[in-house]
């Protein structure tokens, strides 16, 4: 560090950056004065002051000059090391006036030790030989310019006490040494504390924004199930399972003793496990799966100190996996019963023909190509639409009509009304293909006996058709999912009504298709309403 950039004095570097160069200058050099200003009032007080030499009271107003000089100087336009003159300065005056006041203020000359402080404490090497050469020189140099003669025991003190000046200077020094080293620690120590506390915040941040952007509930507890670290999906699921189901919580430790341990329990004996089912609200009809996961948190001694678990919601797979299940039940049932009368007949054909097989042959086929067909549309991302402009209420009566036999055979009557201008720009095959898919649901679904209607009429923002019935009804679940791909409601598995679950995602994918909406109102045992609506 070059003396240019030293602080005016070391101990007080923080403070005297705020204030200033001229205040700390001002500072430092007042201790000396205010001594000074001292030993001229103690003299003139115990000792008349006819009595002294002049240059007694001489030097303390000359000492007065140097605090009013460093109040006007311009210390910034001078050298940054321009301070140290002021430290000499004084070495020179305390000389002078040990050797004006003589014998009796030979106690003056301890007031050196304030200039030589000053220059000593940092860790310019200038600064110190100026700590060790001011005081020689002052103590040297006084008697001379005063014209003093001196005598030879003088010499001792002329030779002891800036002997003993530099050894002030040199400890001083030694110590201000130390004490940067020691703040050029603590400084380093502070930046790699500040490096260390950056690092783990942003780490903290991280592994925050981690947990909370993964789809999974994450709960690190400890050796008691109380809670070391959750995020947001976690905290979620807690409460959902509390305020929908009075069972067990598996988002948090259970205190009693359950016949069978949950997820929580476990892993709060230190068990590791994946994969582990648990079915959250059985007596809800949102219930929820998950898959949980955890492992085991130990001390350095291997105690156990917790463990982390992972819940991941994976009801959707589950149900999936149910549909899927119940879509390959159907289908088997759907295509195993064409085929086995094509076959059954194919094999009657071979022993006695007679054209009358040959229509239920063709008519079974049909039947497959129909289906495959279906399949094959749901599957389209990409409906092709010919449209061209139709009359929709010709196509609600071909549809009626046909419907008529599958309707009579279980006693059901069809009502028909249709009200204004009802022409259409729109696929007559396709749109004729959803109204027959969903006029043979309401046929299929309503109890022998009862009526099913169909009403189409004209509205400012196209055509409606609604088409209710006064059967079964379905739940708001069974809502929900009553568009969805092969699903079918529980009553049409229980009664095993024919059907692959495709009649209403049919209609769905062909009314989009045109620009339409369709949408259904049921309740259970109150019957079901569908009503489309198509733009002109």
């Amino acid at each position: 560090m070059k003396a240019a950039d030293e602080p005016v004095f070391l101990p007080l570097e923080d403070s005297f950056c705020r204030i200033g160069i001229r205040k700390a200058v001002l500072l430092c050099q007042l201790p000396l004065t205010v001594m000074m200003g001292l030993i001229v009032f103690l003299a003139v007080l115990f000792r008349p002051a006819d009595s002294w030499d002049p240059g007694v009271f001489l030097v303390p107003l000359v000492q007065l000059l140097i605090p009013a000089l460093c109040l006007v100087a311009p210390w910034r336009r001078l050298p940054a090391w321009s301070f140290v003159l002021v430290p000499v300065a004084e070495c020179l005056a305390v000389g002078l006036l040990r050797e004006t006041g003589g014998p009796l203020l030979s106690v003056v000359g301890l007031l050196m030790a304030f200039p030589v402080i000053w220059l000593s404490v940092s860790v310019s090497r200038i600064r110190l030989a100026l700590a060790i050469m001011a005081p020689a020189v002052a103590t040297i140099a006084s008697p001379l310019v005063l014209g003093h003669a001196v005598e030879r025991i003088e010499l001792i003190r002329m030779i002891v006490f800036p002997t003993i000046m530099a050894g002030l200077a040199l400890t001083g020094h030694a110590v201000a040494h130390g004490l940067i080293k020691h703040r050029e620690r603590l400084r380093s120590n502070e930046r790699e504390l500040e490096l260390l506390h950056q690092a783990t915040a942003d780490h903290a941040q991280l592994m925050n924004t981690v947990l909370e952007t993964v789809n999974v509930g994450v709960w690190a507890m400890d050796s008691n199930g109380g809670d070391i670290l959750t995020n947001r999906r976690l905290r979620s699921d807690r409460l959902w399972t509390q305020e929908r189901t009075s069972e067990r919580n598996p988002f948090v430790l259970d205190p009693g003793e359950a016949a069978e341990p949950g997820p929580a329990e476990l892993a709060a004996r230190g068990a590791t496990f994946t994969n582990t089912l648990v079915r959250v609200g059985a007596d809800d009809p949102q219930q929820r799966t998950f898959s949980a996961a955890a492992r085991p948190l130990h001390e350095e001694t291997g105690q156990l100190k917790g463990s982390v678990l992972a819940f991941t919601d994976v009801t959707a797979l589950v149900k999936a996996q149910t549909v899927r299940d119940k879509f390959v039940a159907t289908i088997s049932h759907e295509l195993r019963t064409p085929l086995t009368s094509i076959l059954g007949y194919l094999e009657i054909l071979g022993e006695r023909p007679d054209p009358r097989h040959i229509s239920v042959i063709e008519r079974n086929a049909e039947r497959l190509l129909t289906l495959i067909n279906d399949l094959l549309l749901v599957a389209s991302e990409d409906l092709e639409l010919r449209r061209r402009p139709t009359n929709v209420a010709s196509l609600l009566e071909e549809s009626v009509k046909s419907a008529k036999s599958e309707a009579a055979a279980r006693g059901i009557t069809i009502t028909m009304e249709i009200e204004g201008a009802t022409a259409a720009d729109v696929d007559p095959h396709q749109f004729g293909k959803a109204i027959d898919e969903i006029l043979s649901n309401a046929i299929k679904f309503s109890p022998e006996g009862r009526s099913v209607g169909a009403d189409l009429r004209d509205t400012e923002g196209g055509i409606e058709l609604t088409v209710s019935d006064q059967g079964v009804g379905m739940t708001e679940q069974e809502q929900d999912e009553a568009f969805t791909t092969f699903f079918r409601a529980n009553h049409a598995m229980e009664t095993a009504i024919p059907g692959a679950g495709l009649g209403l995602p049919l209609s769905k994918a062909i009314i989009e298709a045109h620009g339409g909406t369709i949408r259904l109102e049921s309740k259970p045992q109150s019957g079901t309403t569908v009503t489309i609506t198509i733009p002109r």
